[in-house]
């Protein structure tokens, strides 16, 4: 008689928490071998703890997980006397990717991206990649994932002068290395510019071609075709999804609560006292023999909004630096902001003064002693983290605008620990908490769901409607782009082109 084929994976009957909280009840999932799931939900944090649970970081308190997929190499790991885990098998990019410098300390600052000295102790792309431990062999080696996910062009570039889509693909690359049988991935698609995205079903094929079964999460606009199951998270269980037609989140905006209370702490914003915010006269940004910008000129008005568009690494991020002060070079570069030359005898903190800057990288780099409403509160003095006492009115408005984007339940909670929607939302809060001139977004609506990103799109509409603030909103998805943005500029290998 035949042995039943067991399925790859299976989840019965199971209460899964974290942290004292109940994630999901009687939840039922199975996969079974050569499938591929797609995991849609209404919040990104409910899809981030599906995949933890599959990977063995909450607790099942009733029912059971049958990783069937890891039996055989368990119990032959466990006849030579050797340690094993499920998860020896297993890959898993989260959206909290990190990165460590030689020393093995993860604490930056945010400026030492631009600074080449400090990239000196950080590792490059290939030299990170020989430093993860391979679980197993297989297919997947440092060249055929570098090829894959086209690194190879980066393979000497420092770890901290990533763009956030070079990261995200380095991170994939790392977790291939290992050759897993089960690879996880969190919003996978997050920070890739459009060239990648459509490329990335191809970079899926290969992947499950050579045996590995994926689960990812993403949204219902995003499935990939090598997708075979789709699975939606609701009340805490997930149920198998045949038709998408009625998935796409339908966010009524004129409800939104936050229309009124934000347009009640922006009223009498400040006339905004500048001809032009940015005025970059064929500004070259070169490190070595390689231009990051070529002869870029750029003027930006007062009240004007700017979509900053270009592929991964087309100078977009080193553009920002300049703008934020943060770039070594912008000194022996012409170029003006807010009516004055740089390089005339202004501190880094004028230079921020007028400008409200939020990105999805930024969290990173506050102190883990960091709460939401310090965070918040720091934007009054441009530090990454609070360092001062404040007064009683500085700390009513920052409760004012956790208030306002609906956050007053985190406000003693560490940034690190909320979700990555509610961090963006704080980080939106820092921005305007000292009415700036100008609001630069740099991919800030990346990593949310598509309800949230509704929200932020919606937010800053409010932001152009109500007042004269200048804007620059950088991002992959046209969708994204409020429509007070009136003006483009387009990077193409750090060549202006539009």
């Amino acid at each position: 008689m035949n042995e039943p084929i067991l399925p790859f994976l299976s989840i019965e009957d199971a209460t899964v928490v974290k942290n004292g909280k109940i994630l999901f009840q009687n939840l039922e999932f199975t996969i079974q071998p050569d499938e591929q799931w797609a995991i849609l939900a209404a919040s990104g944090s409910e899809k981030t703890a599906f995949l933890e649970t599959l990977y063995g970081r909450t607790s099942v308190t009733q029912g059971r997980i049958h990783r069937f997929f890891s039996q055989s190499y368990q119990t032959e790991q466990s006849k030579q006397g050797k340690v094993n885990s499920f998860r020896d098998l297993v890959s898993f990019v989260s959206q909290a990717y990190t990165f460590r410098n030689k020393s093995n300390i993860q604490e930056f600052y945010y400026q030492q991206r631009f600074n080449s000295s400090e990239a000196d102790d950080t590792y490059t792309v290939s030299t990170y990649l020989d430093q993860v431990e391979e679980t197993r062999t297989g297919f997947w080696n440092k060249q055929t994932t570098m090829d894959l996910l086209g690194l190879t062009p980066l393979a000497d570039k420092s770890l901290i002068k990533l763009s956030n889509g070079e990261t995200r693909r380095l991170a994939i690359a790392a977790a291939l290395l290992r050759n897993p049988k089960l690879f996880l991935m969190d919003r996978p698609m997050t920070g890739l510019d459009k060239e990648t995205r459509d490329a990335f079903d191809g970079i899926l094929r290969r992947i499950t071609e050579s045996g590995i079964q994926i689960v990812m999460t993403t949204s219902a606009h995003e499935i990939p075709s090598t997708i075979t199951h789709v699975g939606m998270i609701t009340d805490g269980r997930l149920v198998p999804v045949s038709d998408l037609s009625g998935v796409a989140n339908q966010t009524d905006l004129q409800s939104l609560p936050e229309t009124n209370r934000i347009a009640a702490l922006i009223l009498d914003y400040p006339t905004i006292p500048y001809t032009n915010l940015i005025d970059l006269r064929n500004v070259t940004i070169q490190y070595g023999s390689k231009k990051i910008l070529d002869s870029v000129s750029w003027t930006v008005k007062a009240g004007e909004r700017w979509v900053l568009k270009g592929h991964n690494g087309a100078g977009k991020s080193t553009l920002i630096s300049l703008l934020l002060g943060e770039n070594p070079q912008s000194y022996a570069v012409d170029f003006s902001l807010f009516d004055r030359k740089r390089g005339t005898g202004e501190s880094i903190w004028e230079v921020k003064k007028p400008i409200g800057f939020v990105s999805p990288e930024l969290s990173r780099f506050f102190p883990k002693n960091q709460t939401c409403l310090k965070v918040v509160l720091s934007g009054l003095f441009d530090t990454i983290g609070l360092f001062r006492q404040v007064s009683p009115e500085q700390t009513q408005l920052g409760l004012n605008w956790l208030e306002a984007l609906q956050l007053s339940h985190i406000k003693n909670i560490l940034l690190h620990q909320v979700s990555i929607e509610d961090q963006r939302f704080c980080l939106l809060a820092r921005a305007m908490i000292k009415r700036p001139a100008l609001l630069i977004l740099d991919e800030a609506a990346q990593g949310m769901d598509d309800e949230q990103r509704t929200r932020f799109k919606h937010i800053v509409s409010i932001l152009c409607e109500k007042t004269p603030i200048g804007l620059i909103y950088v991002s992959h998805y046209e969708n994204d782009i409020p429509d007070a943005v009136e003006n483009e500029i387009t990077l193409v290998n750090g060549q202006r082109i539009t």
